[in-house]
């Protein structure tokens, strides 16, 4: 799978480039229980601390991917730039459009989907970080059919999967 920790850096580096080094970052994540959502937000913090930011700039905020919560806690906090690093970003989005906010502060997510797509085309959505599933979903495949049926032992040097950055202008 995704390299989750390095996900998260590659978002704190991006997201590094695109607010003054003084603005206030609100990261989300579905829920901190989830190892996933729990790496990602930790390789976010720790590199965007590398790049200059301070902890006090950061606010963390769970929200179970319920998009009425990720709503309610983007309209409270109205941050510079907002990391989300779970799937409720319909609700972040949707809370920025209402306050007049979605083309000034800068947004930026993980995983493709067609509204994620629409998001991007339209600006509310700055950047988006995919995984490719295809890769995921088809390697463990082809490495237990080469053990099973032809004895090859997988090499200990696989890697994760190609983590992409996704804009408006490289959407396929």
């Amino acid at each position: 799978g995704q390299n989750y920790t390095q996900s998260g850096r590659i978002a704190a580096e991006l997201l590094s480039k695109c607010v003054p080094k003084n603005a206030r970052v609100l990261a989300m994540a579905g829920n901190l229980e989830y190892d996933g959502h729990r790496t990602r937000l930790d390789g976010f913090c720790e590199h965007l601390k590398k790049k200059g930011f301070s902890s006090s700039q950061i606010e963390i905020e769970e929200t179970y991917n319920d998009y009425r919560l990720t709503y309610n806690r983007v309209t409270a906090a109205l941050q510079s730039a907002i990391y989300m690093a779970n799937r409720s970003v319909t609700g972040c989005v949707d809370a920025l459009k209402a306050a007049g906010m979605d083309q000034q502060v800068r947004v930026i997510a993980h995983d493709m989907s067609l509204r994620r797509k629409q998001m991007l085309l339209d600006g509310s959505l700055d950047l988006t970080i995919t995984q490719d599933m295809f890769r995921q979903g088809n390697q463990p495949l082809r490495l237990l059919a080469d053990l099973l049926q032809k004895n090859i032992q997988p090499e200990n040097s696989n890697k994760g999967s190609k983590i992409s950055i996704i804009c408006a202008q490289n959407i396929e």
